[in-house]
């Protein structure tokens, strides 16, 4: 979760979701036949959860990370020490490839990398494209066909995540697109909106108005950083180091989003604003078991964590 992530790196986001919200006024989809979310999950503000993340699924790169992982151990048995999975960083390649629903700006957050953006720079990049793209044996790849079958069965979420991938045109991808659209529209909440004022009182009080950045605080934690803050601190830039400056100033700002109620009044105003979504989505999404995709997302963190191996050393 980070600032940047809200005004900075989610521009071409924002621009999908202003186009999502565009297509369901177009469509004319009048708001009584709305469909109501069924099973909510519950409530944790400081994880961000929200009901319309049970139907994201799994990420196409951790998905397939976890699945070559989970296979590792029968390739090899069979032969194929050129199956054992290298090192990569998936959270910088999903960063880099994948839509994610928008979270807030928190301290935690503040303290890991200030305002910057997440990482996006996958430094194993250059292992991973050459293990996928090895040659092959034809006996290598029917034992990797085997092995595939045998993780299917003992793990058949597999299926499901993949088929719930946020992928384009799929179940999570229109997932993602609303949840991030609620987000948006949370902002805008009368409750929010009174949580702003807080907001900009207490970074006044902690004395932001009268230091270097005086003139360029918003009314809105929204709209931090500001453009002159992003280009001053080049936190587009995730391969850049974060400054004392930088870090202070976004720990004050998240230490006031904290105290002035405000996350908690987007949280509550974004739940409000997923428990129900356009007639036309929620057909798609009411054909949709939850319970495999979480099941799913489950099994490829547990697999990654565990399996997973350490980052080399030339790294």
């Amino acid at each position: 979760m980070s600032g940047g992530r809200e005004r900075v790196a989610k521009r071409a986001t924002v621009a999908a979701v202003v186009a999502l919200v565009a297509a369901v006024v177009a469509f004319g989809i009048p708001a009584n036949v709305a469909w109501t979310v069924p099973d909510l999950p519950e409530k944790d503000r400081a994880s961000w959860t929200m009901p319309l993340d049970q139907y994201v699924g799994v990420g196409v790169v951790r998905l397939n990370y976890a699945t070559e992982l989970l296979i590792q151990d029968c390739m090899v048995e069979a032969g194929h020490d050129d199956a054992v999975v290298p090192w990569r960083d998936v959270d910088a390649a999903t960063n880099a490839t994948e839509r994610q629903p928008l979270r807030a700006f928190d301290l935690a957050a503040a303290e890991r990398r200030g305002y910057h953006v997440p990482p996006t720079v996958d430094a194993g990049a250059d292992d991973w494209r050459a293990f996928e793209y090895r040659e092959t044996s034809q006996a290598e790849t029917a034992d990797r066909s085997s092995c595939l079958d045998q993780a299917y069965r003992q793990h058949p979420e597999l299926l499901t995540g993949a088929s719930a991938s946020s992928s384009t045109g799929s179940v999570g991808d229109i997932a993602i697109r609303l949840s991030n659209a609620a987000f948006l529209e949370a902002r805008q909440d009368s409750s929010v909106r009174r949580a702003a004022d807080a907001w900009h009182a207490c970074m006044l009080d902690e004395g932001v108005g009268a230091g270097p950045w005086g003139g360029d605080l918003p009314d809105d934690p929204a709209d931090m950083p500001t453009t002159a803050m992003a280009e001053a601190f080049a936190s587009y830039d995730p391969t850049t180091a974060v400054g004392d400056d930088e870090r202070d100033l976004a720990e004050t700002d998240a230490g006031c989003r904290e105290t002035s109620g405000y996350l908690d009044a987007l949280y509550e105003a974004e739940w409000q604003e997923q428990l129900t979504v356009p007639h036309d989505f929620g057909e798609r999404l009411a054909q949709i078991d939850t319970g495999p995709i979480v099941a799913a997302q489950q099994l490829v963190d547990r697999t990654i964590e565990r399996l997973g191996p350490e980052r080399p050393s030339r790294l």
